[in-house]
């Protein structure tokens, strides 16, 4: 009895393993497989995550070495941040190129600096905020050049109700004094100075800007007194694109502004829809055909 008893026992064993190793045969290569790409990922990620570190501290070391450039040689620091803006496209790429412009504008060279701010503003891919104080920069410096070309540069933005709205709207209104329309000008600063959403230098500065406007508008020779440089330097924005940027969101440091920027440009490319192509019709006509040679 003993001896069936063992018999069974190693029969029960032997099958045992026969269907361990069966499901083995069966799922052991896609559980292998499985497991691998786990591996396989996580080490994926770990490395393009140590690579986008990477490539961001060599992005902001360029530009830091490009923007100290700009002090001691504005030509070299210019060629070194239309390097750095060429290249793929990131948050160091999109201020470097807002930074190329302003060293333009900071040296006086007002046409160079017009032009590439509106460079930036008609490039498809610049993030929104980006566009729009570009957009204002180059209005700033066009108001030498008449109220249509300040116009042309703000396009809709002292309506948008952005962040740069207000200044917009300061420098429409510049624009139209600029013009001798006082009535525009006075409407325009007189709507400003009461907006409790305004900012506080704007809003004090537009209380100014009225009484002059009402000024002119009741007769009062005010040529001489309003001044485009001295407005620019009144209402220009700050010192740097990183303050221009970061004023509107309280941020403080460049890698703030790169990061709001960065996340802007991804969500630029999440919506573009892919474009299919459709293949171009294959009906031909023929010349000989007397139907369409009479159509």
């Amino acid at each position: 009895m003993a001896n069936e008893d063992s018999v069974l026992k190693e029969v029960d064993q032997e099958l045992a393993e026969d269907r361990q190793w069966a499901m083995f045969r069966k799922y052991g290569p896609a559980a292998m497989a499985g497991a691998l790409a786990i591996v396989v990922g996580v080490g994926g990620w770990q490395f393009w995550n140590g690579y986008k570190d990477r490539i961001a501290k060599e992005q902001a070391l360029e530009y830091r070495n490009a923007v100290d450039l700009l002090v001691e040689d504005a030509d070299g620091g210019r060629a070194a941040l239309g390097a750095i803006a060429e290249g793929e496209a990131s948050g160091y790429s999109v201020l470097s190129e807002l930074q190329r412009a302003a060293s333009y504008a900071r040296d006086g060279e007002r046409v160079a600096a017009i032009a590439a701010f509106e460079g930036i503003y008609t490039k498809g891919s610049t993030p929104k905020r980006v566009k729009d104080l570009a957009r204002l920069r180059a209005a700033y410096l066009s108001l030498n050049d008449g109220r249509d070309a300040v116009m042309k540069h703000l396009g809709g933005l002292p309506n948008e109700g952005g962040a740069f709205s207000y200044h917009a709207s300061e420098v429409s209104g510049l624009a139209a004094l600029e013009a001798k329309d006082y009535e525009t000008a006075l409407s325009i600063f007189r709507l400003l100075s009461v907006d409790l959403a305004a900012p506080a230098a704007v809003k004090a500065r537009a209380e100014d800007f009225a009484a002059l406007a009402a000024s002119g508008k009741a007769g009062v020779n005010i040529t001489g007194e309003l001044r485009v440089d001295d407005l620019l330097d009144a209402i220009g924005a700050g010192d740097t694109i990183e303050s221009d940027l970061g004023a509107v969101t309280g941020d403080a440091g460049v890698d703030d502004v790169v990061s709001e920027i960065e996340a802007a440009l991804d969500a630029a490319a999440d919506d573009v829809e892919p474009v299919v192509e459709t293949p171009p019709a294959t009906t031909e006509t023929s010349a000989s055909d007397p139907e369409t040679e009479n159509e």
